[in-house]
């Protein structure tokens, strides 16, 4: 079936991305027939989920804000996961949740979390969301001027107070302008200071910013001249409390940086046309081919990084303007400090599971593994997941060290979970395992679908210290 003519070379195989994996995951992956057992029971693919790290995640994550002297909070960012379980874990740690929908909003309330712990920072808020989150008492990040507007109206119409932050943008840094789509523009503080002294039943809280990139050093300067704003805010009688510097706080997925550097090397050389593809149909992952040129980047999550989670927020908190610190500010003016992390506190607390459905070649000689999931169950922001699946497996298999692609059951030509040919030590069977290390954040849920009308993926929750199922939605 799987001839030795259709055979790829080995370096047509992406270099090797080692998933990094928390002692649960490991532990788990050594008894994988309780992982089989569950994928019997409740089907594939499966999400496990393990809340016991979210908790260390949130320690390690506030630290630098202890270590400083500075006040503030974390709030969960609630898109990153579906799970009421992990609201309830950043309320027992005495977090905030940052919703951004009606769903949220209600089932956040619902589930008991204090209303001065709540933000809402949903981009096109609509009047039901907005009407819910007054009644409530979270406060709202307003973005724009028609939000302003509708917050005013929604807030007269219930005759009640409505607390608010108001996010801003167009940031400098070294003679550039920090680009955003979201936020008023800097340069509209005055006119909206003058609108806000219109409306007494608007208090507002705090100023927030909203940046794209993965750089503490536009999250800094955004925060230096937040503060700036702080203090005209407070001297026109604003009870403005604190910033908010938002998500994308870095997080880790793999083991070894020097996997990532090759990685990246090899893929620009494939780019360039200067080693054989490995990704299909010569995907490239962001670059394109432009004459003898290749232009762009890619489009790929900074996997390995050397400033994850409390060190991200640590080079924030130390980033200086002219000769004085952001935490030294900060504290100087007793200004709280907030940040809406959803993946770094979601770090090491879920994995996936799928089995295999079938081993295949495609018209182009490619070896297909489908899985019993779609795309869509494993879903990045970006081009691609680059995390290796793990194949554990008991009892002999045929070696095989050709390399597969890894494709979904959607009927569909472009459901591939992973856009790379994946190096392989061992032919899996139908109805092996194949896992993915580090899934809760984001990859899990915030796109997932089911395929053909079949019923979203379950998801289990294990009892802290063992593989006991504690609850299932």
């Amino acid at each position: 079936m799987f001839t030795q003519s259709h055979k790829i070379a080995t370096d047509n195989c992406a270099p090797h991305l080692t998933p990094k994996l928390a002692p649960w995951m490991q532990q788990l992956l050594a008894s994988s027939e309780i992982i089989k057992d569950w994928i019997d029971l409740y089907g594939s693919p499966l999400h496990i989920i393990n809340d016991s790290e979210f908790v260390r995640n949130a320690n390690d994550l506030l630290q630098p804000l202890k270590s400083h002297g500075l006040t503030g909070n974390l709030f969960f960012a609630r898109k990153a996961n579906k799970l009421p379980w992990f609201v309830t874990a950043a309320r027992e740690a005495g977090l905030g949740v940052d919703t951004a929908s009606l769903q949220e909003v209600q089932e956040t309330v619902a589930l008991g979390v204090l209303p001065e712990r709540i933000i809402v920072t949903a981009v096109g808020k609509e009047k039901r969301l907005v009407t819910a989150a007054i009644k409530s008492g979270a406060l709202i990040v307003i973005d724009n001027d028609d939000e302003l507007e509708m917050v005013r109206a929604i807030s007269q119409t219930l005759n009640q107070s409505c607390r608010i932050g108001l996010r801003f943008s167009g940031f400098q840094l070294q003679n550039r302008v920090v680009f955003s789509r979201f936020g008023f523009p800097v340069e509209s503080f005055g006119s909206l200071m003058d609108s806000l002294s219109t409306s007494p039943q608007i208090k507002l809280e705090l100023l927030h910013a909203h940046i794209d990139r993965y750089d503490p050093e536009e999250r800094g300067a955004a925060a230096h001249q937040l503060i700036a704003l702080c203090d005209a805010a407070r001297e026109r009688g604003h009870s403005i409390t604190g910033i908010d510097l938002g998500g994308g706080i870095l997080m880790r997925y793999l083991e070894s940086s020097s996997q990532w550097e090759t990685f990246l090397e090899e893929l620009l050389e494939s780019a360039r046309e200067n080693r054989p593809s490995f990704t299909y149909l010569d995907d490239r992952l962001g670059y394109v081919k432009a004459g003898p040129n290749v232009v762009g980047k890619p489009d790929l999550y900074p996997v390995w990084n050397a400033i994850s989670k409390e060190r991200f927020i640590t080079a924030v908190l130390k980033y200086s303007e002219r000769g004085e610190a952001l935490y030294q500010k900060l504290s100087d003016r007793k200004l709280s400090v907030f940040f809406e992390p959803g993946r770094a506190l979601l770090d090491n607390t879920g994995m996936t599971a799928a089995s295999v459905t079938f081993r295949k070649r495609d018209t182009g000689g490619n070896f297909l593994i489908g899985l019993a999931m779609n795309r869509m169950n494993l879903r990045p922001f970006r081009a691609e997941f680059c995390s290796d699946p793990i194949l554990p497996i008991n009892g002999l298999r045929e070696p095989f060290k050709e390399g597969a692609f890894f494709v979904g059951n959607l009927c569909s030509e472009s459901d591939l979970i992973f856009k790379r040919r994946i190096s392989i030590t061992h032919l899996p069977l139908p109805e092996d395992l194949v896992c993915f290390a580090n899934s809760a954040g984001y990859l899990a849920h915030h796109m997932e679908i089911g395929t053909h009308g079949d019923p979203l993926p379950k998801n289990i929750l294990l009892e802290t210290g063992d593989f006991n199922v504690k609850a299932v939605v």
